[in-house]
């Protein structure tokens, strides 16, 4: 592999930091930050990158493109955020005679999986981001904690990675590529209308344009229970308010909810809420 020299990076000084300490000395064994730095004014285009590692990049400022795979090259400009999965080729950097202000984060570990399934990190995209100044705090604040070598400070960068993650999921959610995401809070709004009433699942599978196999799916990836045990806990919850806020009976409670047998609501009731619905109302606090 040819050995790239900082002067064909960057006309200007870089700061790239690597671990100063023994992972084992670390507290959060599922995520660990490895390499960060901060490219300023790179000029530098790679092909065929492999990373080995997940890697959050944020562009500052200039432009550029990166394409995954080989696939199509996507626009980036300043306030682009973007993220290098393992295992994938890159293609990126500025364009000829260009540079772009560059900060990156490599990070590892288990969690890194939770991260994926719960659509705080995504491969493949260039989002845009709104607020630069709050990006670049949150990077040089990463990069001063890392470049001390303190365990606990490299814990706690590792936990400042995940709270921006959180934070920026919520553009990701917003990018088409996981509209999906947005579907399935409209949908819980949908189920939700229905505690009251018989719902019309199909009718709901329709208003959003999906199958109800689709619509099961996103009801189980979402919540992680079957779209049946969903209502039902759903109700059950409603029905512990009535129970505690009003005087209304039990057996009217269980009509109100469409439950006609009495003993069959309470059967669920005591399954959802590990309780009886007297005893729920007896032991209120």
């Amino acid at each position: 592999m040819p050995k790239i020299m900082d002067y064909m990076i960057s006309p200007y000084p870089l700061r790239i930091i690597d671990p100063k300490l023994d992972a084992s000395m670390l507290r959060l064994t599922a995520i660990r930050i490895g390499q960060a730095g901060h490219l300023p004014g790179r000029t530098l285009f790679r092909r065929g990158v492999v990373f080995g590692h997940w890697a959050l990049v944020y562009i500052a400022a200039g432009s550029g493109s990166i394409s995954e795979n080989g696939k199509a090259a996507q626009q980036v400009r300043a306030g682009s955020l973007f993220f290098f999965r393992p295992g994938c080729s890159y293609s990126f950097g500025p364009p000829p005679g260009g540079s772009w202000d560059e900060y990156y984060i490599n990070f590892m570990g288990s969690r890194a999986d939770e991260w994926l399934e719960g659509g705080l990190i995504a491969g493949g995209s260039v989002f845009q981001t709104g607020s630069p100044e709050e990006l670049v705090s949150f990077f040089e604040e990463v990069l001063s904690l890392m470049d001390g070598g303190v365990p606990a400070d490299a814990d706690r960068a590792a936990l400042r990675l995940e709270s921006t993650l959180l934070e920026c999921s919520c553009l990701f959610s917003e990018h088409p590529r996981f509209r999906r995401q947005g579907t399935l809070t409209e949908i819980r709004g949908d189920l939700e209308a229905c505690i009251y009433e018989q719902p019309d699942l199909p009718g709901i599978a329709a208003k959003h344009h999906i199958s109800m196999s689709t619509l099961r799916r996103l009801v189980r990836s979402g919540s992680g229970y079957p779209l049946h045990e969903y209502m039902h806990r759903l109700k059950m919850a409603e029905a512990k308010h009535l129970l505690l806020n009003t005087s209304l009976q039990v057996k009217e409670i269980s009509g109100m909810l469409h439950y006609s047998d009495p003993f069959y609501f309470s059967r669920l009731f005591k399954k959802y809420m590990g309780l009886s619905p007297q005893l729920c109302r007896s032991n209120v606090q």
